[in-house]
């Protein structure tokens, strides 16, 4: 787990730099309701991810949706 619990202030997927949609992203806390939280991300998408980024930033609705290998 990333030592730092807020989220990077990025409003564009990591993956692809498409919007993300993300409210935490927006807000600057996890607090805040966001639509990923209800997806369940492959782990290979998520290993495509810098390590800085895991835990932190918001893949969009597009990449979660895609197959993560």
């Amino acid at each position: 787990m990333n030592p730092d619990p807020a989220p990077l202030p990025a409003r564009s997927c990591p993956l692809c730099g498409g919007p993300n949609a993300c409210r935490p992203a927006q807000e600057g806390h996890f607090d805040q309701d966001c639509w990923c939280r209800a997806v369940r991300f492959a782990p290979a998408l998520l290993e495509r991810l810098a390590p800085e980024a895991r835990g932190r930033s918001c893949i969009c609705r597009a990449c979660a949706q895609a197959r993560g290998d």
